[in-house]
């Protein structure tokens, strides 16, 4: 059976802000527990096997247009797709610390790294500024709404 975790999305990042544990600490409560969410179950994935539960996190990055003058169209599409990658990669950083010390601390041997999971798969996505929130962003809130990471996920366990 598979369980949709819903597609939550993660903005306000300043400018050149790639750290996700720093812009965990300011989303909204709300957020934060759909992040919960995510977290619990890849937990619960992970912590036994041999239950066939599965859990698969896809993290989007995504950046704001880059209109510095004197660059060319591929030196700002570098830029927005290297912002985006780095905010995927913190997001997916902070899911995996947040998996491997609720295992240890559950009295679980987690695992080393990413490839070491065996029932959970958390995959980056960079996007650039391909899909804007904002087409033309005329204030910093707008910005921020751009500068984003989304969670997407889903849970696959046996059937009844």
């Amino acid at each position: 059976m598979k369980v949709d975790l819903g597609d939550v999305p993660c903005s306000g990042y300043e400018p050149h802000q790639f750290d996700f544990p720093a812009l965990h600490a300011g989303l909204s409560q709300t957020v934060r527990d759909l992040l919960e969410v995510f977290v619990e179950s890849a937990v619960t994935a992970e912590s036994d096997p041999a239950a066939n539960r599965f859990c698969q996190v896809i993290i989007v990055g995504h950046s704001d247009r880059v209109d510095t003058p004197g660059l060319s169209t591929e030196q700002r599409r570098a830029q927005e797709l290297e912002a985006s990658q780095l905010r995927a990669e913190s997001a997916q950083a902070w899911l995996f610390n947040e998996l491997f010390n609720r295992l240890q601390a559950q009295g679980f041997v987690p695992p080393v790294d990413l490839t070491s999971m065996q029932n959970v798969d958390i995959q980056t996505i960079a996007c650039g500024s391909a899909d804007l929130v904002h087409l033309v962003p005329n204030s910093e809130q707008q910005r921020k709404d751009n500068r984003r990471v989304h969670f997407i996920g889903m849970v696959f366990t046996p059937g009844p």
